[in-house]
């Protein structure tokens, strides 16, 4: 039997040969992957039992962060926006996919963002001029934080962070 210590903060192993602990280390994934099967397999079940019982899974801090995220993002929607139909009226559009159309072009353009909420995309009026024209001096900083991947509510909150 192979013996394992730690000492240092380097692994010892002990009982066994390399060649065989090379070989276990490779099958590392496919155990792993295994283990995922297994694991889909057994959900049903365990949803059964987690439901017959009402045992609470979710840790009260992850249970405290969502309460926060969903405050802070009520506090984002107080904020002045704009749906299609608003944004249009400001804009002149006659239609609603006029005024989608362009904010597609728009947003794939880096020049604004929306988010949604309810199903419906909501985007914040502080992006553009009392024309309803993208500000042209957010474009740099949506240039960088699209490309760096960040983009809708997190786009938002950060823009509306104080900053240095």
């Amino acid at each position: 039997m192979a013996e394992v210590a730690e000492r240092d903060g380097m692994l010892e192993v002990s009982g066994v040969s390399r060649r065989d602990l090379e070989g276990a280390l490779q099958l590392l994934p496919v155990v792993r992957e295994l283990q995922g099967l297994a694991a889909d397999e057994a959900r049903p079940e365990l949803l059964r039992v987690l439901m017959r019982h009402r045992l609470v899974l979710t840790p009260p801090a992850s249970v405290d962060q969502a309460h926060r995220l969903a405050a802070h993002r009520e506090a984002l929607l107080a904020e002045a926006v704009f749906t299609y139909d608003t944004l249009g009226e400001v804009r002149g559009d006659t239609r609603v996919s006029s005024t989608r159309t362009w904010v597609t072009r728009q947003r794939e353009e880096r020049r604004l963002f929306f988010v949604t909420h309810a199903g419906q995309a909501i985007l914040p009026a502080f992006q553009f001029d009392g024309d309803g024209r993208p500000r042209v001096e957010l474009q740099p900083l949506l240039e960088v934080l699209v490309g760096a991947e960040v983009d809708g509510w997190e786009l938002w909150s950060w823009l509306m962070a104080p900053s240095a």
